[in-house]
């Protein structure tokens, strides 16, 4: 009878303890959902040393870039981009446009990545960064370490949360998180974009791209020598729609539509993407 009562309280604590191991593995994956569902791509840079031959490439494939006038300067970052709009995103052809200012940005904000991206053709880093967004604005809930980043072209109460490891990782993308204010403008549709009111319709153009290119549907990165498992990796592919790998050279790949062209374009050594429509 003692054997039997010890046999049944055993089997209790096995089916209690599994139910514990169960409960702790959903709420990991619970965890890992709200991970990849409060984060989202919101566009995107490639470093790049020649803007005019970077975008000529972009342009001759069909793409609309707003023009260079309008382009806005990164002022004390020393900076600046060439900018293409979808309705989902944007991406940016960022590039050094006062290198006094960059260096002098450099020593005010030292944990920051921006001169050792901007060498990438020297020090092999990773040519590209990743701005993200969260459906709700946490900063306590950004899953990797961070640093601050505030500059007077942003208003007052906006700072960017740069991953503290894109300055030390440089072979992965750098990492940073806008705050809703700073987040791009999408449109479900082009028939949404139509019936947007605004007092100047003139920037719709802006997403009218002769290649019929509307939204970007997937992102591919390659990197060499990647940890998969730091924690920035780990929460980029987490997200939908991006995919960050290890390969044998630097390469992004944009895929526009589901491809439903069935087209891609190599650019090559000008700029290291490969554009799928």
């Amino acid at each position: 009878m003692i054997k039997t009562n010890q046999i049944i309280i055993f089997f209790l604590i096995l089916s209690f303890t599994c139910c514990i191991s169960e409960k702790k593995k959903n709420e990991s994956l619970s965890e890992a959902k709200t991970i990849s569902t409060d984060l989202q791509v919101d566009h995107f840079n490639i470093w790049v040393k020649n803007p005019k031959t970077a975008k000529k490439r972009l342009t001759d494939i069909g793409f609309t870039s707003l023009q260079d006038s309008l382009s806005p300067i990164h002022k004390r970052q020393g900076t600046a981009g060439r900018y293409f709009y979808f309705l989902n995103s944007y991406f940016e052809l960022i590039f050094v446009y006062d290198q006094t200012e960059l260096e002098q940005n450099n020593t005010i904000h030292k944990d920051l990545d921006f001169i050792v991206r901007a060498n990438f053709q020297k020090n092999g880093a990773s040519p590209y960064s990743i701005a993200l967004k969260m459906k709700e604005y946490d900063v306590d809930k950004i899953p990797f370490q961070k640093v601050k980043y505030h500059q007077e072209w942003m208003n007052q109460d906006e700072n960017i949360y740069a991953a503290k490891n894109s300055k030390t990782h440089l072979k992965e993308p750098s990492i940073f998180v806008v705050p809703p204010k700073m987040q791009s403008g999408t449109f479900d549709s082009t028939t949404e974009l139509k019936k947007f009111q605004t007092d100047d319709p003139s920037w719709k153009l802006l997403f009218k791209h002769p290649n019929g290119a509307e939204k970007i549907t997937n992102i591919v990165i390659t990197s060499t020598d990647l940890d998969l498992n730091s924690e920035t990796i780990k929460a980029l592919n987490l997200i939908e729609n991006i995919t960050v790998k290890n390969g044998s050279e630097h390469l992004m790949e944009l895929y526009f539509d589901d491809t439903i062209q069935g087209k891609s374009f190599d650019l090559r050594p000008e700029l290291p993407l490969i554009i799928h429509l």
